[in-house]
């Protein structure tokens, strides 16, 4: 049984962190991934040349025999790859894998390629998913004839439907009335589509997390997407799966800026997860600070009477070493991967969702 749905970017660290995971963990989570976001625009050759490394490293840490999403959402939808759109590309990529396709509102270019390929026999997968941003899930009735002729096509090739509410950045909404939208949306569209389940993410971390936290500091922040679960969950008639964006903020993008001045603007930061708030802590400039900031920041978290403690998931077990200066230097780079089994070991064995 699927009890959580992390939202990751396509990257090393977060595939790194799925081979990481222990079994029971990794059996009741079905990842969705995201195509990464860059500062420049993909061209052909460097978005072929990233999906490829994406279906390397899922073969490698995800594997064959296990579901997961996917999608492009952050990409340019005009590029054209190898002379068929960029979806259809890595789709096609993916086909071996047992990856579930996704669909969305004002996306055509992207939907048809799924309902072709799907007629074409090559995409497995049964269900398809349809990803309604906070824009799209306000009004079923207002959107419910824009969903017929945007959708229609694609979900009659599929037998199912896994509807995902995405709240993106939640801290700017109003819990209530955000659970009022998602339940009254997933009644109404629950009675005119096979739908298979039904998930809601988001995230309270923003692109900058000076947003959050000054530098050197560490602070406790709620996290509002699990309020909005909680009570969309109450006031719905459907079952809900919990999904969020892990550690990482939906607007995470890679910096794009001449290498040596890396040490001036990158700082250390750890993101934990207990009970319903992050605590995010800050360091300051790598080259004001220097390179063995990441003791201190472990040393604090793993002092703090919320840490699980050595043995609870291999990303304890990193902070614990890091703590007591075990191995190499802890980097921003090295952090994500621990950072991710900590969390989606806790939504899944800890957290009351």
């Amino acid at each position: 049984m699927i009890r959580y749905i992390p939202f990751l970017k396509a990257k090393r660290g977060e595939f790194t962190a799925m081979g990481k995971l222990a079994p029971e963990v990794k059996q009741a989570i079905c990842p969705f991934f995201d195509f990464p976001r860059k500062k420049a625009n993909y061209d052909s050759e460097t978005y072929a040349d990233t999906a490829q490394s994406i279906v390397t490293s899922l073969k490698k840490h995800w594997g064959g025999d296990a579901e997961f999403y996917f999608d492009d959402f952050d990409i340019d939808q005009k590029l054209t790859v190898k002379d068929e759109p960029q979806y259809s590309y890595i789709l096609k990529a993916l086909q071996k894998l047992q990856v579930i396709p996704v669909v969305a509102l004002d996306r055509t270019k992207h939907n048809a390629a799924v309902a072709q390929l799907k007629r074409d026999d090559e995409i497995a997968s049964a269900t398809v998913a349809f990803r309604a941003n906070q824009c799209d899930f306000e009004d079923f009735d207002d959107k419910e004839d824009q969903i017929d002729y945007d959708l229609a096509n694609v979900f009659k090739q599929f037998e199912a439907i896994d509807l995902i509410f995405d709240c993106r950045v939640c801290s700017g909404l109003d819990v209530f009335l955000t659970a009022q939208q998602i339940a009254a949306f997933a009644r109404k569209f629950c009675k005119s589509y096979d739908v298979r389940s039904v998930i809601i993410t988001g995230s309270s971390i923003p692109a900058s997390l000076g947003d959050l936290v000054k530098p050197n500091s560490a602070e406790t922040v709620a996290r509002r997407e699990l309020a909005i679960i909680s009570k969309a969950r109450d006031l719905a008639d459907v079952d809900v799966v919990a999904g969020d964006y892990a550690t990482v903020s939906p607007f995470f993008s890679d910096a794009d800026f001449d290498p040596r001045l890396f040490p001036k603007v990158t700082a250390p930061r750890l993101i934990y997860s207990f009970n319903r708030f992050h605590y995010i802590a800050r360091g300051i400039s790598l080259e004001s600070g220097g390179p063995t900031q990441y003791v201190g920041l472990t040393q604090a978290l793993c002092g703090q009477v919320f840490f699980r403690g050595r043995g609870y998931s291999a990303g304890e077990d990193y902070f614990d070493d890091k703590r007591r200066r075990i191995g190499n230097n802890a980097t921003n780079g090295t952090v994500v991967t621990p950072s991710v089994v900590a969390h989606i070991t806790y939504m899944v064995l800890g957290a009351k969702l």
